[in-house]
């Protein structure tokens, strides 16, 4: 596109950098690798990514704008990134059999890096949907048997792992190891300059799970860093991590299963959040680490602990909270902690969105944490940095009862984000009709606009939520009410071919000539 149709193309990483750089004159095409996460739906992602949403969509709207995301099956169908329905409207999925590369593409990517010996591997091309990383991890290390590798590359890595420790090469060993302890991340300047107690604690603690010395100097780690690039490692603006995602994926589950006591301990809490599950599931990454019964009251502990020091998002994130049955078991052992603890904990931010327990847990519905939130002293109106309340998340994703309990325990109705969006504002939006009643029911400000001045009416005609426009307009929704472009709704559902919603808008006396500037 930039050499054929004069885009400009700008990789970026936060979605304020599209607001910053988006030029109405210029042809542009904003890039995003690894968007809202890489293993699993980072929350912290997707809050930055709803809170311009509205913006965003606006921006695209001009046809010279393009965006283009790149992110993981897993993260693409979690059921959060539904908020993000705009990228949704266009998507290739490479794993398709219209999308997929085909036997001939295959076969010439072979021999691109395999040369002659393209022709050993081809019956094992359909083994893994990754084969071109495959061709270029071997021809990186032809020194492996080719057959073995390409039937099982992951057990090819195993073995040169397992060669490292029985020959005693803890030092590499303890190395690729404190990869996994920081998630990946592993800065060098962590072992040259001065750190803080916990991170010397990790890497005292994961020498010594590797049969090191404690005291191994962070300058001999250093060296064996340095010394894995290019096989297992790579470095990139000062930091070390896994030649490729994959990679890194094995690695995770081998220390795993090899030192799990270290890694429940220590490592991040999004390690801990990702890639752990107390009990097998049918269907689950093949890199999940299951941890035994006899580590589960552990696991459960780290995830307190992390709690307590301001990893909020990662508990109320944790994928074992998907299950009912842990839902359960986790509350049980949370109830346990001493009193003051678990008021502590109902209080407690996240030290990155500055939201509470409470508002993740209504967020996903999760009642019986709810309940024991307030019973704990958790403040229903406390907001996130962004001012997202516990009954805006509850609104936004449609939990009904949870929107209940909320207002029966003084939930301002109609606390706003920064930006504006009111919880009726977000049912609206969403189409979640049972809460927009409700929300109407308990006095809802009905012509609360956002900041851009859209009214609930306005998006809900903008999206084609016909039976809340009815509701809306059956509470005397101000018909008229126009964003600070001076459109109304008729205009927006006019715009957008939402013939039966301008009906209804026709029907109601919607002001018809009512132009925008």
């Amino acid at each position: 596109m930039k050499e054929k149709e004069g885009y400009d193309v700008l990789p970026v990483t936060n979605p304020n950098d599209i607001i910053q750089f988006y030029n109405p004159n210029q042809k542009t095409l904003f890039v995003i690798d690894d968007f809202c996460g890489t293993y699993s739906i980072n929350q912290s992602d997707l809050d930055n990514w709803e809170s311009v949403m509205e913006q965003i969509k606006m921006l695209i709207e001009n046809k010279l704008t393009k965006i283009i995301v790149a992110c993981r099956l897993q993260v693409y169908q979690d059921e959060k990134f539904e908020s993000l329905s705009i990228f949704r409207t266009s998507v290739c999925n490479l794993r398709t059999k219209d999308l997929c590369l085909s036997e001939t593409e295959k076969t010439s990517i072979a021999e691109i890096y395999l040369k002659t010996k393209a022709s050993e591997i081809i019956q094992y091309c359909d083994l893994y949907d990754f084969f071109p990383l495959l061709c270029k991890l071997y021809n990186e290390s032809p020194e492996v048997n080719i057959t073995e590798f390409f039937k099982n590359p992951f057990s090819v890595y195993e073995t040169e792992i397992n060669k490292l420790n029985k020959k005693g090469h803890y030092r590499k060993y303890c190395a690729m190891a404190l990869c996994v302890m920081f998630n990946n991340n592993l800065k060098e300047e962590m072992f040259s300059e001065e750190i803080n107690v916990e991170t010397r604690k990790i890497i005292k603690e994961t020498c010594e799970a590797c049969r090191l010395d404690r005291g191994t100097s962070r300058l001999v780690l250093l060296d064996e860093l340095n010394s894995l690039e290019h096989t297992f490692i790579k470095k990139e603006h000062g930091i070390f991590k896994t030649k490729h995602d994959k990679l890194f994926d094995f690695l995770a589950y081998y220390f795993g299963q090899k030192m799990i006591q270290c890694i429940i301990r220590n490592a991040h809490s999004v390690f801990i959040m990702q890639r752990f599950l107390l009990e097998r599931k049918d269907y689950m990454d093949q890199f999940i680490t299951i941890v035994p019964p006899k580590y589960h009251q552990m696991y459960m502990q780290r995830m307190i602990d992390d709690w307590s020091i301001g990893e909020v998002n990662c508990v109320f994130n944790n994928i074992n909270l998907e299950i009912q049955e842990f839902r359960h078991t986790f509350l049980c052992y949370l109830k346990k902690v001493e009193m003051s603890l678990q008021r502590q904990l109902a209080l407690k931010c996240d030290i990155n969105s500055k939201g509470t327990a409470l508002i993740g847990f209504c967020y996903y519905g999760y009642i019986p944490f709810i309940y024991w939130c307030i019973d704990h002293g958790g403040d229903v109106n406390l907001c996130n940095r962004r001012g997202g309340s516990p009954l805006l998340a509850a609104s936004w994703n449609g939990h009904t009862e949870t929107v209940k309990i909320l207002l029966d325990n003084k939930a301002d109705i109609n606390k706003c984000t920064d930006n504006g969006i009111s919880p009726l504002y977000t049912a609206c939006h969403n189409n979640h009709i049972e809460i927009v009643k409700v929300l109407l029911d308990n006095k809802a400000d009905i012509n609360k606009c956002a900041d851009n001045g859209i009214s609930p009416l306005y998006i809900a005609c903008h999206n084609n939520h016909i039976e809340i426009v009815k509701v809306l307009l059956d509470n005397k929704a101000d018909i008229n009410k126009c964003e600070d472009n001076g459109a109304s709704p008729l205009y927006i559902a006019c715009h957008n071919n939402h013939i039966e919603i301008v009906k209804v808008l026709l029907d109601n006396k919607a002001d018809i000539n009512k132009c925008a500037r």
